[in-house]
């Protein structure tokens, strides 16, 4: 069978290589609209603001997220993962009153103590999903709902407003081996998967969760 070729190229990291990885436009639209399961249980208004904090080579993992909020009649602003553009992540939660923010990272919280900002100002009121390397950090700034968010090679796993992690259980078979989660493709992809090692130490849980999304639950290790 000729697979279809990608529209864009991304990448993802396991264990500190990067492997580069193609998609079509659909494979991204089919992400979006499991994202948009996982969006709802946070009832935001349609017009709300969300911010996206990520990199150009992300664009497999965060183009649904956009997608998602189109949907939804949401509007999104983006930054770099960088810290020298948590300035434009500070100057964003002023001039747009953001909702939520995606994809926060060290780098951001680095960046904004450089810069003088104070994330307790910034994060303030809203809901923050935040990558492994800061979230911890994010939890405890007060009047924030911390949220999770994870990229397990091409995807980005997100928490519900229940607190658990979505994985689209069309798009996608998970299993976990030697306590890490691995992926394979269930739907035609330009680039098919099968048993990818994701490098995310995570379990596959069978709980239904109480957001309404069907989708897989998963769980970090």
């Amino acid at each position: 069978m000729t697979l279809p070729r990608p529209d864009v190229i991304g990448s993802y990291t396991v264990d500190g290589k990067m492997h580069f990885y193609g998609s079509r436009r659909t494979e991204l639209d089919r992400a979006g609209v499991s994202m948009v399961r996982t969006l709802k249980s946070f009832n935001f208004d349609p017009g709300s603001v969300i911010t996206n904090v990520s990199l150009t080579p992300e664009v497999v993992q965060f183009a649904p997220f956009e997608y998602a909020v189109q949907i939804l009649g949401m509007y999104g602003t983006n930054a770099d993962l960088s810290p020298f553009d948590a300035g434009r992540v500070e100057s964003l939660s002023r001039q747009f009153d953001p909702v939520a923010m995606i994809g926060i990272g060290k780098e951001t919280l680095e960046g904004l103590e450089m810069l003088g900002h104070d994330a307790k100002t910034v994060f303030r009121g809203r809901t923050v999903w935040a990558r492994p390397d800061a979230y911890e950090a994010v939890k405890v700034l007060p009047e924030v709902d911390a949220r999770r968010c994870v990229i397990a090679g091409p995807v980005l796993l997100l928490e519900c407003a229940r607190g658990k992690l979505h994985l689209d259980s069309r798009e996608w078979i998970a299993e976990s081996e030697n306590d890490q989660l691995l992926l394979t493709s269930r739907q035609v992809r330009s680039e098919p998967l099968q048993r990818l090692a994701t490098g995310v130490a995570a379990q596959v849980s069978e709980e239904a969760c109480a957001c309404g999304n069907h989708d897989m639950v998963i769980e970090l290790l």
